[in-house]
């Protein structure tokens, strides 16, 4: 029997095979082409986003480095408040400084001092009189409250008429730096300088990158907008408001040749049609045969077909009950449903729902969920120390364990004869929406009670535990989100409050909390405590933490406050020997940030940072008992410190007592102890009379005579530099607050 209609059926179907295969191909390279070229078009987006963070994270740094220095530096203080105008020393202690910020920061091309009481100029290379500066048009502009005072735009500077001008930008601070009232300090940076900075990000053969300012002028470009080039990233930043753009060298012809993807892709879908249309063809003209079979065959009737109908019949009715079956099914499945559920659930919490009452009911009828009743209230179960939980467990471990802890609230629920909603809102992060009645009193220790034995149910049987925040009750489906955002809230004071617990908004609100600022001046004292190697720093730091644990400060306050510690810890050691300084930067500095950033809780904090800190003490210690003069420099300390109140006590006084020279005296003192002999002296000195001004009754002269001074008038007057207020302010203040 020859096989006719087999090999009429290959050779009808052969041609939509041989289609599809070589459409199958042509789709495969073609995705491929096209992923190639999305991934450069990124490559080059992220050059730009790299240029621009690059370039605005020095000139952050330039700008953080010119507050600083116009806030603490004295130098820059002496020259804008010194009443000798023509002190010469004041001057090339200035003139060093700005040389100084040049070395620091190699970007930086030129600093110049403006003073305006008496319009003086004075730059890190020469000096003059405002009306002589060859920069004066630029001052006078800069001078107007109503001129931005972030970086400018490009302009060309010339210092000296025989070097000629250069394209610059400038950053223009006031002085002091709050008012700008005494003066102002201009910082150029030179536009080839910012080039030089990103010329390593890219190969100019293939790429570019352009920068213009804010008003579309050209800082630098290294390249011609020709018809090989073509843009195709264009960033502004947030920082400076300047512009980068980036390309391809060959922009174009890449341009041209990616957009051939369109061409293919029509042919393709041309291919796809000319196929339909010949299995369309094909299929008519073999389904002949069959239809005519199928039109015989119901033609016939079987005897079988009056008791449950014959073979076909059977088989067309399970056929079209399975359809129907299948169509319900798909109706019914249009949406899925969970994620229906997840979707109403975040709009809830976000407060944008935008569902009336009748809307709401039936989303809740649609979605199998509880009914909204009188009252609402949002609690956020988290799992604690969630770095180690994934550690700890795979991926499916994780997925099980969070499982289970949801089944369990879900099932402990029903007995305390309430009804909830729960949805992972995130990796860690469980939300549950709990409906309760109308009154408040008699729901809200079932909330508590429920939510205690499903966290001791978690730390009974899981290998881990939770901490649950708990907003406040709430009467409408809009305010929803109030609630969950207070019990976000309440998690944020877990670091303080302790993990495995309940945090209701009633807890925060028994403690009273504290400024953070206020905490700032104790970790200054603590670090300059601890940079003088004495060993009351450790009381000091244990106070700290008290208090901060007091002042109920939030996760993210206390971290703030952590990284000041090590800011303006690094910043004291910066003044130290160079010694001290590797000892700090090798291993201080990596321990104590890795314990600040992997700790959970305010004590494992304050265990393990001590360990850090008692560490670096110990090797300081050792370091400066292995200098030659460190117990001689000892001596002086303890020397001034009990004879603080003499007041001819000085360096040449030192000198004689110690049979050294002055000079080298105030060498060793600074390298010593990172501060100047007359600034410790001070320091002391100005100590004790705080403690003298608060605690007793004694005319300013008496205090001033008790702590070394001669004069009430230069007492008070170093009061006022150091502690910003004058002695009888200080004194005010002190009775205020016993008052209180």
């Amino acid at each position: 029997m020859r096989k006719t209609l087999f090999n009429r059926l290959l050779l009808s179907y052969m041609p939509i095979f041989i289609i599809v295969v070589t459409f199958t191909f042509f789709v495969f390279f073609q995705v491929l082409s096209e992923q190639s070229r999305k991934e450069a078009l990124n490559a080059n987006k992220m050059l730009s986003l790299q240029a621009m963070r690059l370039i605005d994270t020095s000139l952050k740094a330039i700008d953080n480095m010119v507050m600083m220095e116009t806030i603490n530096n004295k130098e820059l203080f002496d020259f804008f408040n010194n009443e000798s105008k023509s002190n010469v020393f004041t001057n090339i202690s200035a003139v060093k400084k700005m040389r100084d910020m040049i070395a620091s920061y190699p970007m930086i091309d030129s600093i110049y001092l403006v003073r305006f009481e008496d319009n003086f100029v004075l730059s890190n290379a020469t000096s003059d009189q405002l009306s002589n500066y060859m920069d004066e048009p630029f001052i006078q502009r800069a001078k107007d409250p109503l001129v931005s005072k972030q970086w400018s735009g490009v302009r060309n500077f010339e210092q000296f008429s025989v070097k000629g001008s250069k394209p610059v930008v400038s950053l223009v601070r006031g002085a002091p730096f709050i008012t700008g009232e005494k003066g102002m300090i201009v910082v150029n940076v030179a536009t080839d300088s910012l080039r030089s900075s990103i010329a390593d990000l890219y190969d100019p053969k293939t790429s570019f990158i352009g920068l213009r300012d804010a008003v579309g002028n050209d800082l630098f470009s290294d390249f011609k907008t020709n018809e090989q080039t073509k843009i195709f990233s264009n960033y502004v930043s947030s920082y400076t408001g300047w512009s980068y753009q980036s390309g391809l060298v060959n922009g174009k012809v890449f341009h041209v040749i990616s957009s051939l993807y369109n061409v293919w892709f029509i042919i393709g879908i041309a291919m796809i049609v000319v196929g339909f249309v010949w299995l369309l063809y094909v299929t008519r003209r073999n389904s002949k045969p069959l239809e005519q079979i199928v039109a015989r065959i119901r033609g016939y009737r079987l005897p079988l077909s009056k008791e449950g109908g014959d073979e076909f019949s059977f088989i067309e009715s399970a056929l079209s009950n399975i359809i129907e079956q299948s169509n319900q099914y798909q109706q019914k499945h249009e949406e899925d449903r969970h994620l229906r559920t997840r979707y109403l659930f975040h709009q809830l919490i976000e407060g944008d729902t935008g569902l009336t009452h009748d809307e709401w009911v039936e989303e809740t009828s649609s979605l199998q969920l509880p009914y909204a009743s009188d009252r609402q209230v949002v609690l956020v179960i988290e799992i604690d120390k969630y770095s180690d939980f994934c550690c700890q467990f795979s991926r499916r471990d994780q997925n099980l364990l969070k499982f289970a802890l949801r089944s369990v609230i879900q099932e402990l629920a029903p007995k305390y004869e309430l009804e909830l909603w729960a949805e992972w809102t995130s990796a860690f992060q469980l939300s549950v929406m709990v409906f309760t009645g109308s009154e408040e009193e008699a729901s809200a220790p079932q909330i508590l009670q429920l939510f205690d034995n499903v966290r001791a149910w978690a730390q009974d049987n899981l290998k881990f535990t939770v901490t649950v925040g708990i907003g406040e009750q709430v009467a409408q489906l809009s305010s929803v989100a109030d609630s969950y955002k207070e019990a976000l809230r309440a998690l944020k004071y877990k670091i303080v409050l302790g993990e495995n617990r309940l945090i209701t908004s009633e807890h925060i609100a028994n403690h009273g909390q504290a400024e953070v600022f206020s905490h700032l001046n104790a970790i200054r004292s603590i670090i300059q405590s601890f940079r003088l190697l004495e060993e009351e720093w450790k009381t000091k730091y244990d106070e700290l933490f008290s208090e901060m644990k007091l002042g109920l400060l939030t996760k993210d306050e206390i971290m703030n406050l952590m990284n000041y510690l090590i800011y303006y810890l690094g910043r004291e050691m910066a003044g130290m020997t160079k010694e001290f300084q590797e000892i700090w930067v090798l291993d201080g500095l990596p321990r104590l940030s890795k314990v600040i950033d992997d700790c959970h809780s305010l004590e494992q904090m304050r265990e393990q940072s001590l360990s850090v800190l008692n560490s670096l003490y110990t090797g300081l210690l050792e370091a400066q008992d292995r200098r030659l003069h460190a117990g001689t420099i000892r001596d002086m300390r303890k020397f001034i410190e009990e004879e603080y109140a003499n007041p001819n006590m000085s360096l040449d006084y030192l000198s004689s007592t110690f049979n050294i020279n002055s000079k080298y005296v105030s060498k060793l003192f600074k390298e010593e102890t990172g501060q100047k002999f007359v600034d410790f002296l001070i320091d002391i000195r100005i100590q004790v009379a705080q403690r003298l001004l608060a605690e007793s009754q004694a005319p300013m002269q008496e205090v001033a005579e008790q702590i070394g001074y001669t004069s009430a008038i230069s007492f008070s007057r170093v009061f006022k530099k150091i502690v910003g207020c004058s002695p009888g302010e200080f004194r005010e203040e002190a009775v205020r607050k016993q008052i209180g």
